[in-house]
């Protein structure tokens, strides 16, 4: 029953970017159905196993994390909102706790990045057949989407497959299977491109650098080859990506400069005075499009996780998701390195891309979370590659 269940756990994750695709009466998206499943399995597999894997600091905080936003509901000013993302939080919890339970061991966590990774795949070649097919995600063809999904959130979701393709070509047990995770780079490339989205290429720009700090010392073949995989990404981008695309995500450093943000910077200010007015409490899990309707005149996303979290669980709900985090990054020092690198890439990509999205109920940031908890309780982990192969030899980690 063990297997069934993480089986399903791996169908989930499988999932998880490209989740829009399928909506279902009642049940929702595809990945709550596969969860709803995966947890009912997993539930009676640790049943007839009679034991409960003890959790972890992270997986606490978390708990505290979704109870104070259930209780945030006594005081919401939006008990419609708060009743919607409190069902939200549990199943992203338990989601937490599901790799927990299934996934203790580093085969079963490189398991779950390669369903990630795979999914992410999907995404990606839905993103390139409506750029094909001419289906932008607006008027003047400088967007592109997939799967009914916004551009800026599909965006980051297909960079924080990057940092996993490549570490998992580093941790290949055959190492000459490690090229076919390479594939995903020119792939995943492309896609966050044609999103134009500002906020995916500036974190597309922090997943990469796990290229060059774990390279090592290569020989010059292996070099020849990383070098063609790269002409390959920007050619294969540079001819795909339009124009206009390109121009949008060039106006990045203008943006910042400027303090615009793509018009967030309104929002950001209407939620600051929200945090201002109810600064220890909040208004109310999900209630931050509500508590700025009356200054904006329109209910509007955050724009920002840590202001989402702020104003609507105040400053007790920031503590605690900032907690969480700190669980997750305090074993880090137990990692052997190319881990340990893999998991702060990957931390510094969901804190580049919480800096301008709602990222604190979605999947992916619960995903990464919940996986990189679970890699470091693994105490006696087995040696990493420290440097890609691309096909070829390489030497261990030291």
């Amino acid at each position: 029953m063990r297997n069934t269940a993480f089986a399903l756990c791996w169908c989930f994750v499988f999932v998880v970017p490209w989740e829009n695709v399928v909506q279902l009466p009642v049940l929702g998206s595809l990945p709550h159905l596969v969860g709803m499943v995966a947890f009912v399995v997993g539930v009676l597999h640790i049943l007839a196993r009679g034991s409960v894997r003890p959790l972890s600091w992270f997986h606490v905080l978390a708990l505290l994390f979704v109870i104070w936003a259930g209780v945030s509901g006594f005081w919401s000013i939006d008990p419609v909102a708060t009743r919607a993302r409190l069902p939200t939080y549990v199943q992203l919890i338990v989601l937490a706790w599901l790799i927990w339970e299934l996934a203790p061991s580093p085969e079963r966590q490189r398991a779950l990045l390669q369903a990630y990774v795979l999914g992410a795949c999907v995404a990606a070649l839905a993103t390139g057949y409506n750029y094909l097919s001419g289906l932008s995600f607006e008027a003047d063809a400088a967007r592109f989407t997939a799967l009914s999904s916004n551009p800026n959130e599909l965006g980051v979701t297909l960079v924080l497959g990057l940092p996993m393709a490549w570490y998992l070509s580093l941790s290949q047990p055959r190492r000459r299977h490690a090229w076919l995770w390479h594939i995903y780079m020119p792939l995943g490339i492309t896609a966050t491109l044609l999103t134009a989205s500002r906020t995916a290429f500036v974190a597309a720009l922090v997943a990469l650098l796990l290229v060059p700090w774990t390279l090592g010392h290569l020989r010059l073949r292996t070099k020849a080859a990383l070098y063609a995989l790269a002409v390959v990404s920007l050619g294969l981008a540079r001819t795909l990506v339009p124009e206009a695309a390109l121009e949008r995500l060039g106006s990045t450093r203008s943006e910042v400069a400027t303090g615009a943000f793509g018009g967030r910077r309104v929002i950001w200010k209407a939620g600051w005075q929200v945090v201002r007015e109810h600064p220890l409490a909040g208004v109310g899990a999900g209630a931050f499009g509500a508590a700025v309707e009356e200054t904006l005149g329109i209910r509007r996303s955050s724009h920002s996780t840590l202001l989402s979290v702020l104003a609507e669980e105040g400053i007790i709900g920031l503590l605690l998701f900032l907690m969480m985090i700190g669980a997750v990054l305090t074993p880090l020092r137990r990692l052997p390195v190319a881990q340990r690198r893999f998991s702060i890439v990957m931390l510094t990509v969901l804190a580049v891309g919480s800096l301008s999205g709602h990222w604190d109920y979605r999947k992916q940031l619960w995903f990464v979370l919940g996986l990189l908890a679970a890699q470091g309780a693994v105490r006696a982990a087995p040696p990493m590659i420290a440097r890609p192969t691309l096909g070829f030899a390489a030497r261990s980690d030291p």
